[in-house]
């Protein structure tokens, strides 16, 4: 085969890589902007006449008791905080939450326990079909004066990640947080109260220069003092010593027998969530959108929460059941490098075919130095 036809060859190979590897970003940018979009559309489900006195409750049009949406699988749902008057755009209001538990109930979702998603995960226990797990993160106050009851209401179980170090800590600032009272009072009844951090749920610089601010538990932070960045020792015992110290806690006040962590942020590195296998904590979740099967030991969780959610909208991405996407995910991220690894070997190739075949055209060296000859006989 000559260099043209060799390097035709090869500019068809890179524009066909090319044309792969971009088709699959924008579909992963598709899929992931479809999906906060179903999330957030204004319109959803067209519904029926709302009830009077009752804004948003009346039938859905697509209403399904019956309806079965997916089997051997788990939605989680998660929330942060849900209060009657929200302070910021990140809290549910109560009267959405509410519409959001109707929906589920009268759309055949049917919710699990904390205990029955572990069994599940971990030894493919039975699980109904539909089957939804209800979180919470951080801990607030809120929990309790406003969700807790709704939850009771409608018999819900649900698990909340506790800050530990902030559970009845006044010092502590931000959006007040449960006591300690109030947590053992909800567990009691039933309600579970699992791993969030003893006290690494912020963002702190890795660089040393305020410029790469990071979660506590995804990367070495930097020292100040010491000025220079934790060794991989270092960072590992600092994340072991909260972990540890917050289940040692939530044992101690709970009787936890099972250690159970939501990442902060959804934030870990591997090295971490190796650590977390070897200090027994053997079920984690993340904040990537998703459904989860048996093995799945590190969990998906979609959103539910914040002031902008529509409750159509979350049921009807819910009713998608195994077809929720997972943008982001490690095999993405695998493929779209690969691809563009591969696009930049080809054009590598390409351009070194392309001055080859212009040399031997022209008779010259555009890159190559000629060798001297010698002349000596």
């Amino acid at each position: 085969m000559n260099t043209n036809r060799k390097a035709s060859l090869t500019a068809l190979l890179v524009v066909l890589a090319a044309v792969l590897t971009g088709g699959y970003y924008l579909q992963v940018k598709w899929l992931s902007h479809s999906s906060a979009a179903a999330m957030a559309r204004p319109g959803g489900t067209p519904r029926k006449p709302s009830a009077a006195g009752k804004p948003g409750g009346g039938p859905i049009e697509t209403d399904n008791p019956h309806g079965v949406y997916y089997r051997n699988r788990v939605i989680v749902l998660m929330y942060h905080e849900v209060a009657a008057k929200p302070m910021d755009d990140k809290a549910l209001p109560l009267d959405k939450f509410k519409q959001q538990l109707m929906l589920m109930k009268r759309n055949n979702f049917h919710w699990i326990t904390m205990e029955q998603y572990r069994r599940f995960i971990l030894k493919d226990a039975p699980v109904p079909d539909n089957a939804v797990l209800m979180t919470f993160d951080d801990g607030y106050e809120s929990y309790y004066t406003d969700a807790y009851p709704v939850l009771r209401q409608f018999h819900v179980p649900a698990t909340n990640f506790l800050i530990v170090n902030t559970v009845g800590n006044p010092h502590h600032i931000g959006i007040p947080k449960l006591t300690w009272q109030q947590v053992e009072e909800m567990h009691r009844n039933g309600y579970d109260f699992y791993n969030h951090t003893f006290d690494s749920h912020a963002y702190a610089s890795h660089d040393g220069k305020g410029g790469k601010q990071l979660p506590m538990l995804a990367a070495p932070m930097y020292l100040k003092k010491l000025h220079r960045s934790e060794t991989t020792k270092e960072y590992l015992v600092r994340v072991k010593d909260d972990l540890a110290k917050a289940d040692d806690v939530l044992d101690g006040k709970l009787g936890n027998k099972d250690h159970i962590l939501a990442f902060p942020y959804g934030a870990y590195s591997n090295a971490v969530l190796r650590l977390c296998r070897k200090l027994g904590i053997d079920v984690t979740f993340t904040v990537k959108p998703g459904i989860n099967g048996y093995g799945q030991r590190n969990g998906y969780r979609v959103n539910a929460g914040g002031i902008d959610d529509k409750p159509v909208a979350l049921i009807d991405l819910m009713k998608e059941g195994t077809r929720i996407t997972k943008p982001g995910s490690d095999a993405s991220r695998f493929l779209l490098e690969f691809g563009a690894f591969s696009t930049a070997i080809l054009t590598t190739v390409l351009l070194k075919l392309l001055v080859n075949a212009w040399e031997d055209n022209h008779g010259r060296r555009m890159l190559r130095r000629r060798h001297a000859h010698d002349d000596r006989g």
